[in-house]
């Protein structure tokens, strides 16, 4: 599973295999869910990753 926490708007949105599952307003909560789903759905040998991608700046 590839989990993705991507800043867009002042906004933190967090992906699951490029599915949208939650937003949030900070790059905390963000990746504390990320780390809750992590927990419940491990699957042994099962295979993650996480991205996280910042909004460009101007």
């Amino acid at each position: 599973m590839k989990y993705e926490v991507v800043e867009s708007l002042g906004e933190w949105i967090v992906r699951r295999d490029g599915v949208e599952l939650a937003r949030f307003s900070d790059q905390v909560a963000a990746l504390t869910a990320v780390a809750g789903r992590l927990g419940q759905e491990s699957e042994g040998d099962a295979s993650y990753s996480l991205a996280v991608r910042y909004q460009a700046r101007g």
